[in-house]
């Protein structure tokens, strides 16, 4: 079976031939061929691009938001800055107890008494946001089972 005998079977098989009329030539199937891929790439195209401005609309439109809500904050906070929380010097540091990872309700507690007296003393409200463990080294401070996965991950090695 030659190249033409394949494309003639191929074309009627996909409905190019109807009876009483010719078979499509080479030149055509390759021009339809090629004309739909093109139609096809040039959509994906101009899909990208409308997809592009949409995200740049949408963007837009939560930057705004995100403004709006910000002065609507500034607007609501009251203009007194509370003052800087200074750190009690502690006396030693064989005598400062550690706390375990279970006992974080209770440390947050602690943390939350001495703000609060010392906000008394002075005369000012303080609010804590967060509270978050010191790093301890470049790894970070990381719990017992965090340690444990990575021993055992690098100990291969």
């Amino acid at each position: 079976m030659n190249f033409q005998s394949a494309i003639n079977h191929i074309t009627m098989l996909a409905g190019g031939s109807i009876p009483g009329e010719e078979l499509l030539s080479s030149a055509q199937i390759a021009g339809v061929t090629l004309a739909g891929l093109g139609i096809v790439f040039a959509c994906l195209v101009l899909l990208v691009f409308v997809i592009l401005i949409f995200g740049k609309i949408f963007e837009g439109i939560n930057k705004k938001q995100a403004a709006k809500q910000a002065a609507a904050v500034a607007k609501s906070t009251p203009k007194t800055t509370p003052k800087p929380v200074a750190a009690p010097a502690a006396p030693a540091a064989s005598a400062a107890p550690v706390a375990s990872s279970n006992d974080e309700d209770e440390v947050v507690a602690v943390i939350s008494a001495v703000i609060a007296a010392m906000s008394a003393a002075d005369g000012t409200t303080y609010k804590v946001r967060s509270i978050k463990p010191a790093a301890s080294g470049r790894l970070g401070a990381r719990t017992a089972w965090g340690m444990d996965g990575r021993r055992n991950n690098v100990m291969p090695f």
